[in-house]
């Protein structure tokens, strides 16, 4: 019975001993994935917010929010506007967010708004970063430590296929507008034809796409009348933002429709609904 529990004890101080090094490894891992990891050249995409409580706030539905880090440049989508900026890196997993930073002026919805000075109000807190599993999410922390944003690595989506839903449409006068009736406007391009919603008329057109490059054919609509105030306005800027639409482009999970000069028509974000 003596030489049984002491059999048993020493079972147990090896596994324990086993688990030790199993955390020491897991632990040393983390650290060398940090090490080795570079921040250049990297995308992410905003999953969630934590404030100063430990509350975990998600992105808003129908929203996207970026990052973007590239040659010492920080760059992305505030869920509304486009920013640019810089950052620097300090010994290994130090990082700060160079203020003030720059972005454009498009008019969304107050929601909107109000998540984007959020996001750039926890970007200004940043001090140090934390990658997750084989580099697959980031997380930024303030200098005591406490999370403030939580990414997951960008993977692009494709043109066609994807579900993609309006998120802001250029409204005639230079600016792209986002509104309580702009998510109604969707698309999906598949096989040659492109077709959706416009906001009240379902529409379809025949398109070409390549290498960034696109073309869509006179677009045919339905013929219904809706009432609901802004629609009708939002559909007719909406379908002549689509006809002249010559460029495509896509980063992660949003899709931006461009004229010949590069500047923006329509911006969508894929539909997860």
């Amino acid at each position: 019975m003596k030489r049984l529990m002491i059999f048993v004890l020493f079972n147990l101080l090896l596994g324990c001993a086993a688990q030790s090094d199993k955390t020491a490894s897991d632990a040393t891992q983390g650290q060398e994935e940090a090490k080795s990891f570079d921040l250049e050249a990297s995308e992410w995409q905003l999953k969630q917010f934590v404030n100063s409580n430990g509350l975990v706030i998600p992105v808003q539905e129908g929203t996207a929010i970026e990052m973007v880090f590239a040659n010492g440049k920080l760059s992305g989508s505030g869920g509304c506007n486009r920013y640019f900026g810089s950052y620097k890196l300090d010994d290994e997993t130090g990082l700060s967010v160079v203020n003030p930073m720059g972005a454009t002026m498009m008019a969304c919805s107050q929601t909107i708004n109000e998540q984007e000075r959020r996001y750039f109000d926890f970007l200004a807190k940043v001090d140090r970063y934390q990658l997750g599993e084989n580099s697959q999410s980031l997380v930024l922390l303030n200098k005591e430590g406490k999370a403030l944003l939580v990414f997951d690595a960008l993977v692009p989506s494709a043109l066609e296929h994807t579900p993609w839903q309006a998120t802001g449409i250029n409204n005639g006068r230079g600016g792209i507008v986002s509104d309580k009736n702009t998510h109604l406007a969707k698309a999906t391009f598949a096989d040659g034809l492109v077709q959706g919603k416009a906001g009240c008329n379902r529409f379809s057109a025949a398109y070409t796409a390549e290498s960034g490059n696109l073309s869509i054919a006179a677009v045919k609509t339905t013929r219904m009348a809706c009432a609901e105030e802004g629609i009708m306005a939002l559909e007719a800027n909406y379908l002549k933002a689509l006809a002249q639409a010559v460029q495509y482009e896509i980063k992660g999970d949003q899709l931006r429709l461009l004229d010949k000069e590069g500047s923006l028509l329509i911006s969508f974000i894929r539909q997860t609904q």
